[in-house]
């Protein structure tokens, strides 16, 4: 690591960019903004809504919902955003294969802390996100359709309660319902979720068994999904854009054409000097160094054939100067804490993480501690009773690789002139 390295922060305002009708598509941001470096997506400056009256003029009256416009979707590729990127055809096959009442979500619910698209794109266009869920309803025949919101973001539940408001109502259109769900980290999750509209505590469910086919079915998609499911409804091309949550300073949530490559997207943002490393997916992704990404396109696939993801559309730069370990290990502190303790890999497996994590970072003296994270990585890896284990081994044992060198050092005895410090927000220092 290099102790005496400088990382230049993006200045405080960002050039509007309304959205438009471009050669690539339409695109989905009114404007981008900048946001607290934590907690909801609510500007640092002009609120920009997209009232009804401009939607309706921009894209014009919304289609029925039918199986043709899935069909449609599924020759168009189109994947969720959320995350894990499953082609939507997939989850809408899944669906289909039972007889239950169908509940469909848009999921705005954004846990990781740093997140701040999906908030953002419900304020700037709530119409956009409701359109795509109440085709998906229509087109699935479900009898519930729910926006799906974190405890604490009244700002995107002010926007869409305004929006429904203004909205016309559909005669025999199913009805559109907000819910918010608490605040934590594991709220977000698709089954959570489900759990939580059946009545139940909203925590994940064991990882996937067999159902009865004629039991209720909860299907989720994230907002930035529907948005573009409402897009092509109209016939209209989304653009081959990514809405991504970069930290800085502040946050910035910005629209980009998925070829533009990391080194462009962090120069636009105005940095000057180069970060040592990127963790991309939010705290619970994958670190990756900085040589590695730098002139890699922000596009999933060709991350994916890299062994990386954008994930739910996050970008954290780690400043030259700062310890990746150390941040990591407070990102493990945080996931232990964020667990739902409902197995043993959660409750225990994950505070014993961050217990070796921190040890490494302090470069305790103790023999194979480096080998001590690893093996309690590999302990807590595909074991939980949901997945929420998993990001945070992966993020660990990517953060051993991408810091070999440190972690080498670390190891024996010799921590980081900067082991002490944690940039990143919302963690503990």
């Amino acid at each position: 690591m290099s102790p005496t390295a400088t990382w230049t922060v993006p200045g405080p305002g960002l050039p509007p960019e309304p959205a438009a009708v471009t050669a690539g598509g339409d695109r989905l941001l009114l404007t981008e903004v900048r946001l607290a470096p934590i907690g909801p997506a609510d500007p640092l400056g002009t609120d920009l809504r997209e009232s009804w009256a401009l939607h309706a003029g921009r894209l014009g009256a919304r289609p029925v919902g039918t199986t043709a416009l899935l069909d449609e979707a599924t020759a168009f590729g189109l994947t969720g955003y959320g995350g894990a990127h499953v082609p939507a055809a997939v989850k809408w096959r899944a669906a289909a294969a039972g007889s239950g009442p169908l509940t469909v979500v848009a999921n705005g619910a954004e846990s990781e802390p740093v997140a701040g698209k999906d908030g953002t794109l419900m304020r700037q266009r709530p119409h956009l996100v409701l359109d795509g869920l109440e085709l998906l309803a229509e087109s699935l025949g479900a009898s519930r359709a729910v926006v799906w919101l974190h405890g604490d973001d009244e700002g995107a539940r002010s926007a869409l309660r305004h929006a429904l408001i203004e909205r016309p109502r559909v005669p025999g259109a199913v009805r559109l319902e907000i819910v918010a769900g608490p605040v934590h980290y594991l709220a977000g999750e698709s089954s959570a979720i489900a759990r939580a509209l059946a009545g139940h505590p909203a925590l994940p469910v064991v990882r996937r068994r067999p159902t009865d086919p004629a039991a209720p079915r909860t299907l989720v998609h994230n907002v930035e999904t529907l948005a573009r499911l409402a897009l092509l409804a109209r016939g209209r091309t989304p653009a081959a854009t990514r809405l991504l949550t970069v930290l800085g300073d502040r946050r910035a949530v910005v629209e980009v054409d998925d070829s533009m490559v990391f080194a462009e997207l962090l120069s636009r943002l105005g940095w000057t000097v180069a970060p040592q490393a990127v963790l991309l997916g939010g705290y619970g992704g994958l670190w990756a160094s900085w040589d590695r990404v730098a002139d890699q396109p922000l596009h999933e696939g060709r991350l994916r054939a890299q062994g990386l993801t954008l994930g739910a559309g996050v970008v954290i730069p780690l400043a030259a100067g700062r310890c990746g370990l150390r941040e990591t290990a407070a990102i493990a502190r945080y996931l232990a804490s964020m667990s739902a303790r409902q197995c043993g890999p959660c409750a225990f497996g994950l505070p014993s993480l961050a217990d070796s994590c921190e040890a490494l970072a302090d470069g305790r003296p103790g023999h194979g501690r480096l080998t001590s994270v690893l093996g309690d990585a590999a302990l807590v890896e595909g074991r939980g009773a949901c997945h929420h284990p998993d990001g945070a081994t992966r993020m660990v044992a990517s953060a051993i690789a991408t810091f070999d060198a440190d972690a080498t050092a670390h190891a024996a005895g010799r921590p980081c002139p900067a082991s002490g410090y944690v940039g990143l927000p919302g963690l503990p220092s």
